[in-house]
């Protein structure tokens, strides 16, 4: 009896062990489909935009309907937003983390709101989206850090940190700066602290996201091969 029952719960851990490892591939897998879908797309997007730059334009001006990229980026949108969601779910479904689901999720969600939302549909709502998809989106990479055995966790925690600070750049640079005097009514106030601040809008919005695309593929490469991270 008590050899069967041995035998029982080994070839229960067993299954649970290769449940997880098929979750993790599937979570893998979809991370890095989602990120790599995103930067082509926006890459894509980017070439047609008419008179697109990097210092003043950003990833919502290519998404606002009534542009020539408008389907192409929201697709990239959603692209990222939804394998990011179900990615998630499918890496802490069996594993009883369910605050770190949580924190993994939302930047999907965040995303998905700032793509059912354009900027010159309703700006709050897809602000608010922003808003949730990368400090979430951050906290996840800097998390992950916990759950990576090889030394991409490192580059994980960088990546994570540059969001954060080109995050708090973006929100809080008029704060950081002050006003542009000699333009003051030309353009949004923060926009033209940004500008000053040497990237501007676009380029500081840039180093908020690619650095999560980048941890967002490399994170996924590492689950689709690991043993198991969770």
């Amino acid at each position: 009896m008590a050899f069967h029952a041995v035998i029982g719960m080994a070839t229960k851990q067993v299954d649970s062990i290769n449940k997880n490892l098929n979750d993790n591939r599937w979570a893998g897998t979809l991370f890095s489909f989602g990120g790599l879908f995103f930067l082509l797309l926006n890459t894509v997007s980017e070439s047609l935009y008419p008179n697109f730059s990097v210092l003043n334009n950003s990833f919502s001006d290519m998404a606002a309907i009534g542009t020539r990229t408008t389907v192409i980026e929201e697709t990239a949108i959603f692209g990222v937003a939804i394998p990011w969601i179900v990615g998630a779910y499918y890496l802490f479904r069996n594993t009883g983390k369910r605050g770190l689901m949580i924190v993994n999720v939302l930047p999907g969600i965040g995303f998905l709101l700032a793509g059912l939302s354009p900027e010159n549909v309703n700006l709050v709502i897809h602000s608010v989206g922003a808003l949730v998809a990368f400090p979430f989106g951050a906290a996840a990479s800097i998390l992950s850090y916990r759950l990576i055995r090889s030394d991409f966790r490192y580059l994980s925690l960088a990546l994570g940190t540059l969001t954060v600070a080109a995050t708090l750049v973006t929100f809080l640079g008029q704060k950081i700066v002050g006003p542009c005097g000699d333009c003051v009514g030309k353009t949004p106030g923060y926009v033209q602290s940004l500008t000053q601040l040497g990237l501007g809008l676009g380029g500081w919005e840039a180093m908020i996201v690619y650095p999560l695309l980048i941890w967002l593929i490399g994170f996924g490469s590492y689950l689709s091969v690991a043993v198991n991270s969770t």
